[in-house]
C-alpha cells in the first residue's frame, strides 16, 4: 500500500517538475521561443480587430485574464527570464503581453488572428511570425503572444487560454516542441 501511495504522489509531482526542467532551459539555453495564446478575454468580437489601437469592437481580457496574465509576467521574474517579447496586434494578445512583459512589446499587423482568413494572410501571417521570432532568437527566448489558430499553424499543438508552449527555433524556421508550462 505505501508503494501505491509514493507511487500516487510521484505522479502528481512530474507535472511541477516537467515545468521546472523547462523553466531551466529557458533560463539557460538559447534559440528558444515561447508561444503564449492570450490570457481570458470577453466580449466584443473575437476577428474584430480595431487597427487604431483603441480596441473598440474587440474581444478584451476579462479581470481573471490580466491577473492570469501578472502570474505569468511574475513566474518568468522568478525564474530570472526577461525575454524578448513579440505579440499580435489585437488588444487581448497586446495587453495579455504588456502585463505580463512590460511595454517592450513588439506588434505587427500581420500577426493577428488568422481563424477567418483566406489562404494568402495565413501564409504571410506564418512569413511574418517565422521572421520575426528568427531575427529575434538568441540567448534570451522570444515569447510569442498569439491566437489559438495562429500557434496551431506553426507548431500544430492546441493550447488553452494562457498556457505556454516551449519550443526550440532551428535555423529555417522550423520549431521543436519541447514541452508545455501551464500558471495556474
Amino acid at each position: 500500500m505505501r508503494f501505491i501511495a509514493c507511487a500516487f504522489l510521484g505522479v502528481l509531482a512530474f507535472p511541477a517538475s516537467a515545468d521546472e526542467v523547462l523553466w531551466n532551459k529557458l533560463a539557460t539555453q538559447g534559440d528558444l521561443v515561447v508561444f503564449m495564446r492570450h490570457t481570458q478575454p470577453a466580449g466584443g468580437n473575437p476577428q474584430h480587430w480595431d487597427e487604431s489601437g483603441n480596441c473598440k469592437g474587440e474581444s478584451m481580457l476579462t479581470d481573471g485574464g490580466r491577473a492570469h496574465a501578472r502570474r505569468i509576467g511574475e513566474a518568468f521574474a522568478a525564474h530570472g527570464i526577461r525575454p524578448t517579447v513579440v505579440s499580435s496586434p489585437m488588444c487581448r494578445c497586446r495587453d495579455a503581453a504588456r502585463i505580463a512583459f512590460g511595454d517592450t512589446v513588439l506588434t505587427e499587423a500581420s500577426l493577428r488572428e488568422i481563424a477567418s482568413g483566406d489562404s494568402d494572410q495565413a501564409a504571410r501571417f506564418e512569413r511574418a511570425a517565422l521572421s520575426l521570432m528568427t531575427a529575434r532568437r538568441g540567448k534570451v527566448p522570444v515569447v510569442f503572444v498569439s491566437h489559438r489558430p495562429n500557434i496551431d499553424r506553426l507548431t500544430l499543438e492546441l493550447i488553452d487560454e494562457g498556457d505556454l508552449l516551449v519550443g526550440r527555433l532551428k535555423t529555417g524556421g522550423d520549431i521543436d516542441v519541447l514541452g508545455r508550462i501551464r500558471v495556474p
